[in-house]
């Protein structure tokens, strides 16, 4: 007897641009944001770094019935007019009149929430918190942080895990559609800060369980830190970074970075490696980006 299983869809392909370069501490004609389509529904929207010096990434994916945008930038910066332009795009191309907009986070640093308020009186807006109680309620993740959960934007499903240790709010975002798993700062080309070692281990290792049985197209972290020379990074506070590495890795990071916790046996200790560094910062909480440079 054959036993039929139903094959699964491609995933939707997408692109990255051939540089991120985010400028200097200059406007320099640039805009607030570099906005890139990775596909027609799903955009990642760096911050230029006159803004601030941390040029975090943003991540825009659009559903039938909703938008979410996962983070909201390190401030000094007009998020809500470059998200709004990406949504009022959409809208023309597919003939609608508007979307409902899910304004989230990939974690609460400050770096990552300071535009919040240009969305807290948007209309047909909805701002998650950030608390991890804030971020388990709203999209049902009932056992945090150890099970994942899956919100719908309709007729796209992403799964969402908790990924705690860096941040207590941090989650995990994969999107079934491109195959695309969004980290925040847990694994990114850069310096990956651990602020409670234990989770952060519980993390990794969920998070390798998790893309056991899923289609794993590239992880995107929501910063750039390292050169495009193996095992170098730009120093802390560097405002123009002319020669980065990529955004996009692989689960084979992921592996990479479980095998050097594992090796640690507990106690995790600063590693350079290839491409990120593992970098314990026990005890210090997130702070709040700086202002723009003068």
């Amino acid at each position: 007897m054959t036993l039929l299983t139903k094959a699964k869809p491609p995933l939707e392909p997408g692109t990255f641009p051939a540089t991120w370069y985010a400028g200097g501490p200059e406007r320099d004609g640039r805009a607030d944001f570099q906005v890139h389509a990775y596909n027609e529904d799903f955009y990642i929207l760096r911050q230029a770094a006159f803004t601030n010096y941390e040029k975090p990434f943003l991540y825009l994916l659009f559903g039938n019935d909703k938008a979410l945008l996962l983070d909201t930038g390190a401030g000094n910066a007009d998020v809500a007019g470059a998200v709004g332009a990406v949504i009022d795009g959409w809208l023309a191309r597919h003939g609608r009149e508007s979307i409902p907009l899910i304004a989230g986070h990939t974690h609460s640093d400050g770096d990552h929430v300071a535009g919040d308020d240009q969305f807290a009186n948007r209309p047909n807006t909805t701002l998650v918190g950030l608390r991890p109680a804030d971020v388990a309620a709203f999209y049902g993740l009932h056992d945090w942080p150890n099970k994942a959960g899956t919100y719908d934007l309709g007729g796209r499903v992403l799964d969402l895990l908790p990924i705690p240790g860096h941040e207590p709010a941090s989650i995990a975002v994969y999107d079934r559609r491109t195959g695309v798993l969004l980290v925040g700062d847990l694994l990114l080309p850069g310096r990956l800060y651990v602020r409670d070692p234990d989770e952060f281990v519980r993390s990794v290792r969920r998070l390798v369980e998790f893309t056991k049985t899923k289609r794993i197209t590239c992880i995107l972290g929501c910063h750039i830190e390292n050169k495009d020379v193996p095992f170098e990074d730009y120093v802390v506070g560097t405002v123009d970074q002319p020669n980065e590495h990529v955004l996009q890795l692989g689960r084979e990071h992921l592996l990479e970075l479980d095998a050097a916790l594992g090796s640690m046996h507990g106690e995790v200790v600063r590693k350079v490696m290839r491409d990120f560094t593992i970098w314990p910062k026990v005890g210090q909480s997130a702070g709040h980006a700086p202002a723009r440079p003068a």
